[in-house]
């Protein structure tokens, strides 16, 4: 199969996916997503960042914040994203920002992004690995991970967009484009404030004049964020998570991040076992930076007073780290394919299989949510 008949196989699914379930409940907001949401709602109708008719008229509550404000946690980087198709619709529907269009158009958005990101993975993972492997750890991060599921059903969120901001920070990274790497890494930032560990990565490729660049575009890439908190909270570095939960690093559950039967990392996305020991394959330097990295986040949010995180579907504070799982994926199936241990008609085969389990857990999750 070509790279671009899959690429049109997966956009239709995750765009049908997406239709499907915002039109069969009407909404497209919900959840946390409330909260990303406020963010563009607020600044493109009302020209400020005062959410309280937003809370209001969702039925929600944050604290307060020290300036007249009340709060608002969640990041504004999603919303960056999704400013200009908003506005696009605003001038069209000039309603008040809550109707269906306007969620319909941001959450598509959101799915646009999530299958850049991919394009933008399978560039990379073609670098490094050749056609065969990387449309299967394609096919596999798009099909058998929860990414199908924040990037086809939970859109209106930070986790498919964070999806798109890593691996747009991986393939500048790989390119040698330190300054762009540092910006895409300070947005991911700005998009899930956690996913900056992944900054490590580049201590493995860059040298010392690149890595100025890169921090000088990390900060930049960052300053959204930045202003947000000022505006907001009156402060120019604020993480509100630190102030109402706040992490114990002395006590992570990883195994249950892993393997817990309700929202267990392996347990929704057992393809990511794969990756995990394909890294013993690849011989390249970048191999401990992104090892390093991917553990690193493992133990920040299994370290997060919250680290079941509600109502997630296999663990969704990783999906922003998928990118960097998709290179040790895309070094077992080289490794088996070169072995000839399985064959690509086989690895096809059992990663369609374990795309359609994750099919059947995705609609288990969502009737029985």
């Amino acid at each position: 199969m070509s790279g671009k008949r899959l690429f049109l196989i997966i956009s239709l699914i995750y765009l049908l996916g997406f239709f499907a379930h915002a039109l069969f409940l009407k909404k497209n907001v919900y959840g946390d997503g409330i909260f990303y949401y406020s963010w563009v709602r607020s600044i493109v109708v009302d020209h400020d960042i005062n959410f309280r008719n937003e809370y209001e008229r969702f039925g929600v509550n944050q604290i307060q914040a020290p300036t007249s404000l009340v709060g608002n946690k969640h990041s504004i980087g999603p919303a960056l994203l999704w400013l200009a198709p908003f506005w696009w619709t605003h001038q069209i529907v000039r309603g008040s920002g809550y109707e269906l269009p306007y969620q319909l158009h941001v959450g598509a958005t959101s799915v646009f992004f999530v299958l850049f990101g991919l394009i933008l993975l399978y560039w990379s993972l073609h670098k490094l690995f050749g056609q065969a492997a990387s449309l299967l750890t394609t096919l596999a991060i798009a099909g058998a991970t929860n990414l199908l599921f924040y990037g086809s059903i939970d859109t209106v969120n930070s986790h498919g967009v964070s999806f798109f901001a890593s691996a747009l920070f991986l393939t500048f990274l790989l390119n040698r484009q330190a300054l762009s790497a540092g910006l895409a890494l300070g947005f991911l930032g700005s998009i899930r404030h956690q996913d900056i560990i992944l900054g490590i990565i580049a201590l493995g490729i860059l040298q010392k004049k690149e890595l100025v660049r890169f921090i000088v575009g990390a900060i930049v890439g960052f300053l959204p964020q930045l202003l947000a908190w000022q505006f907001l909270y009156g402060i120019f570095w604020n993480i509100p998570y630190f102030a109402a939960e706040g992490f114990n690093l002395l006590q992570p559950h990883i195994l249950e991040i892993l393997f817990s039967t309700k929202f267990g990392l392996f347990t929704y996305s057992p393809i990511l076992i794969l990756g995990f020991f394909g890294f013993l394959f690849w011989r390249n330097k970048l191999r401990i930076p992104i090892v390093v990295a991917i553990l690193l986040q493992l133990v920040a949010i299994s370290s997060w007073s919250t680290w079941w995180q509600g109502a997630s579907y296999g663990i969704r504070m990783f999906v922003g780290s998928l990118p960097m799982a998709a290179i040790g994926i895309a070094a077992m199936l080289q490794h088996l394919l070169k072995k000839k241990i399985l064959s690509f008609l086989a690895l096809s085969v059992l990663i369609a299989t374990l795309a359609g389990l994750n099919v059947l857990l995705i609609a288990f999750f969502l009737l029985s949510s």
